[in-house]
């Protein structure tokens, strides 16, 4: 694997102060209540005792009169999440299930959904990552395909944007070579439209390439101007970018840095 130069773990992900019910709390009560903050689950305890947890979605068939302890659902392996756990396994365990509660059956730290995906802490990590392919990017386009102004048909006030950016920064004496100055979307479409670029990447065609880099530019104009990551937290065929999404993107931004690594 590629060095990571900015660690995320579920413990930097996940919110540290657990709001909990307690057992003899309503249904009705308790549901306005997860409603009005936003929560998919929460903790039911009593005192510093943890009796289980609650889910939103299996309180609103349950009568609104009903104690939640009825309703309450023990915290087993499967609902605990490690605070250890790297970025990579946050991102396949939420795929799986909504959330994870951090700790243990009687003692909880912390609870991780999906929505904490759109944090400060996520958004530092697909940022480092994304910057660290965007520069092997360039540097792949140096060495295999110097002369892609002639075989790419760009926009031509794409290129015209570039070359200015390239004569800026020679006045100044910061000159790089002008793949430099091309924005990530430009870089993407090069890398898509040259053989040998996207076969050293690993993408096993063009289409693929194409396709996969579009969905990774559009990620990373998400996390460079702080919008949010995660854009449907029910994970299935909604609006928007769901825990999938962004799953699969993230494979392909670090099988790009495997690959061009080797």
């Amino acid at each position: 694997m590629v060095q990571d130069r900015y660690v995320c773990t579920a413990d930097d992900l996940a919110t540290q102060t657990i709001a909990t019910k307690p057992p003899d709390a309503s249904v009705a009560e308790t549901s306005e209540w997860l409603e009005a903050e936003g929560f998919d689950a929460a903790p039911v305890s009593d005192g510093e005792d943890i009796r289980g947890y609650v889910v939103l979605e299996e309180l609103q068939d349950a009568p609104s009169d009903d104690r939640i302890v009825d309703h309450t659902n023990p915290i087993t392996i499967e609902e605990i999440i490690s605070a250890d756990a790297t970025f990579e396994e946050v991102l396949a365990a939420l795929y799986e299930e909504p959330f994870y509660f951090l700790g243990g059956q009687n003692r909880l730290t912390g609870i991780l959904t999906r929505a904490d995906l759109n944090t400060s802490p996520a958004r530092m990590r697909l940022f480092d990552r994304i910057t660290l392919l965007e520069d092997r990017l360039r540097e792949l386009v140096v060495d295999v395909a110097p002369d892609w102004k002639e075989r790419v048909a760009l926009d031509p006030d794409v290129v015209e944007e570039i070359e200015k950016r390239h004569a800026e920064a020679r006045r100044s004496n910061i000159e790089l070579d002008e793949i430099h100055y091309a924005q990530f979307s430009t870089l993407a479409t090069i890398v898509s439209d040259i053989e040998a670029c996207w076969k050293a990447c690993g993408f096993s065609s063009d289409h693929r390439a194409s396709s996969q880099l579009d969905d990774l530019t559009e990620l990373r104009n998400a996390v460079a101007h702080s919008q949010q990551v995660i854009q449907n937290t029910e994970g299935g065929l909604g609006e928007g970018r769901t825990i999938g999404t962004v799953e699969q993107t993230y494979t392909t931004l670090e099988d790009c840095l495997e690959n061009l690594s080797s």
